[in-house]
């Protein structure tokens, strides 16, 4: 991983002061994924949100929250996850990593990388010891300095509620991005927030298929559907990175 402190000293010490998915072939190849393949790779947030895209849906039925809780067990969060439309209830920049262990785990890993990172940056001597002036200013400056540097490359996380339609249950799941409100996180600039680390929930899919029926003669289909689980991926952490 390259540093966003890696030209620090060479380039800035002069600055320092400062019911189914449709059997038909699909343009979009996630849709396949969710037809054949629920252990796939999928990128993130890549899954069609398109209506034209899902020609089954669930009834009214197939929809009674008690027991999709019971298909989807321990793998349903209401931090990633609402049945309902939760956008009232935003959650703020700073209660992210509060609120998941994967967040909070994601942005403490590389923020102690970053530490270790500055510690090994050889900053110049801002202020020669003079006579009357403390011996520990220099330290404290650099100190501060090294601090400073670790904060401008910290990538936080933002959110919003994403509604995926009635295919999905929980319909409504939560978004993270790489906040991209700073202009760049490195010093000298060039370098920005990129996904570094993604946690996979799961979610339910209705999933239709078509299977022929022994108990009817010529030969006729029968089309099936249920829900099933599967991976969904989303950003948990991000990194000062050139790509």
């Amino acid at each position: 991983m390259q540093s966003p402190f890696i030209n620090y000293l060479t380039l800035s010490e002069d600055l320092l002061l400062p019911e189914k998915i449709s059997e038909t072939t699909s343009p979009n190849p996630d849709i396949h994924l969710i037809r054949s393949k629920p252990s796939a790779h999928v990128r993130p947030y890549s899954l069609s949100r398109s209506p034209n895209d899902y020609h089954y849906s669930p009834k009214p039925k197939h929809l009674r929250a008690p027991r999709l809780l019971k298909l989807l067990g321990p793998s349903y969060d209401p931090f990633w996850m609402s049945p309902q439309d939760p956008r009232s209830r935003n959650t703020s920049l700073e209660q992210l990593g509060t609120l998941s262990q994967d967040l909070a785990d994601g942005t403490s890993r590389y923020r102690k990388k970053l530490l270790q990172e500055a510690e090994n940056v050889e900053l110049p001597v801002l202020l020669p010891p003079e006579e009357g002036m403390a011996s520990n200013l220099s330290q404290a400056v650099t100190h501060r300095l090294r601090q400073w540097l670790v904060d401008s490359a910290t990538c936080h996380l933002t959110s919003s509620w994403v509604d995926l339609g009635p295919v999905f249950w929980p319909r409504w799941v939560r978004h993270t991005e790489c906040d991209t409100s700073h202009t760049g996180c490195s010093w000298p600039p060039g370098m920005t927030c990129r996904p570094a680390q993604f946690t996979h929930i799961k979610l339910l899919v209705w999933h239709c298929w078509i299977s022929k029926d022994p108990a009817i003669d010529m030969g006729r289909t029968l089309q099936q559907c249920t829900w099933r689980q599967i991976p969904y991926p989303v950003v948990s952490a991000c990194k000062c990175s050139c790509r």
